[in-house]
C-alpha cells in the first residue's frame, strides 16, 4: 500500500513538471464548455467571451502575438508581486490593442475559460492556441491567508491555491463593453 501510495505522488510530481509538449486530448462525451462561437476574434491578439463579456489577451505573458493569429515565444514564469506589475507597466506604456485598462483575472474569470472537455491543456485551442499546460495565477487571494492565492491549473482545469513565491503563468483580462 504505501508503494501505491509512493508511486502515485511520485507520479503527480512528474505531472507538474513535465514539459509542456503534451498533445491536447478531448473527450466525446462531454459537452464543450467553451465553443469558439462563443468568442469574438477581434484579430489583434484579444477575444471577448460572449458569456462573460471579458476581453481577454489570446496569448499569454511571455509571448508575442502574431499577425497570423499565433503565439510565438515562451509563456513565462512569474511570482505574485511580479504578476501584478505586469498590467500596471503595460497600461503605463500605452496597453495593449489600444486598451489601457487590462489586469490579473480573478479565480472565477480564469475558470470560465477552462474547456472542461479537453485537457492537456483544458482551454479551446482555436481561440487560446500555445498555452501552457499548468498553472496561471489569479488575483484572487485567500481570506485571511497573505502567503496564498487562487490560480487555474490548465492541465486540467482545476483551481488550486500556491504560495505567492511559487512562479505561474499569466494571462491578462479586461472589463469589455
Amino acid at each position: 500500500m504505501k508503494l501505491k501510495l509512493i508511486t502515485a505522488i511520485l507520479s503527480l510530481s512528474v505531472l507538474a513538471y513535465a514539459p509542456l509538449t503534451w498533445a491536447q486530448t478531448c473527450r466525446d462525451n462531454v459537452a464543450e464548455t467553451t465553443p469558439t462561437a462563443t468568442f469574438d476574434v477581434h484579430n489583434n491578439g484579444t477575444v471577448t467571451h460572449k458569456q462573460t463579456k471579458l476581453m481577454w489577451k489570446v496569448c499569454s505573458e511571455g509571448q508575442t502575438w502574431k499577425a497570423d493569429g499565433t503565439c510565438d515565444g515562451t509563456v513565462a514564469n512569474y511570482q505574485k508581486d511580479e504578476a501584478l506589475t505586469i498590467p500596471l507597466t503595460l497600461n503605463a506604456k500605452n496597453g495593449f490593442a489600444g486598451h489601457t485598462d487590462w489586469r490579473l483575472p480573478t479565480v472565477k474569470e480564469l475558470k470560465s475559460i477552462v474547456e472542461s472537455k479537453c485537457y492537456l491543456p483544458s482551454i479551446n485551442t482555436e481561440i487560446f492556441n500555445n498555452t501552457a499546460s499548468s498553472g496561471y495565477r489569479s488575483s484572487s487571494t485567500i481570506e485571511g491567508n497573505n502567503l496564498n492565492a487562487w490560480g487555474v491549473f490548465f492541465h486540467f482545469g482545476f483551481d488550486y491555491y500556491n504560495s505567492n513565491g511559487n512562479q505561474d503563468h499569466v494571462r491578462l483580462v479586461r472589463d469589455g463593453k
